[in-house]
């Protein structure tokens, strides 16, 4: 119970409002939010821990749209199970497809990333995703990120 007492507060701050086991009424979103975030590993890479680097394992529920937002860092993301809708608001993302061909998401544009594909976010790059199947996506993430902000900051971009 510990474990979770300790990861649903950073959750929280990573996703906004995020609901345990149950529907959200009131959500703003197209779909339910309903994303777990399970740290493996992290450790600050200077003394000075101005900045955090994180191994995450992300779990986003069937039918789910993440919040649009960015993050404080770069972030490194490998689809392990599922098919996840990803779209670029503003910025751009490198995108590498299972098979190592290589593109650039430019913003306004969308893709399905399945397993094996894997995406870099650089910092401040608006951005959401989606589980439009009836199976749940699992992403693996490394992020190299400020300490003192919140791991995903919500935009006013919400449900483009």
């Amino acid at each position: 119970m510990r474990k979770l007492s300790l990861l649903l507060p950073l959750a929280i701050l990573a996703f906004g409002s995020i609901v345990v086991n149950s529907q959200e009424t009131s959500s703003p979103n197209t779909y339910t939010q309903f994303v777990t975030r399970e740290v493996l590993a992290n450790g600050y890479p200077t003394q000075d821990q101005k900045q955090i680097l994180e191994l995450v394992r992300y779990t986003i529920a069937p039918r789910t749209k993440v919040p649009t937002h960015t993050h404080p860092g770069m972030q490194i993301q490998r689809v392990e199970a599922g098919t996840l809708t990803y779209t670029v608001v503003k910025g751009e993302a490198k995108v590498t497809k299972a098979n190592r061909t290589e593109l650039i998401l430019q913003a306004g544009k969308t893709i399905e990333l399945t397993v094996g594909d894997s995406f870099v976010e650089p910092a401040q790059m608006v951005h959401y995703g989606q589980n439009k199947t009836n199976s749940p996506v699992i992403l693996l993430s490394a992020s190299l990120f400020d300490s003192s902000q919140p791991k995903s900051i919500l935009t006013d971009s919400e449900n483009r």
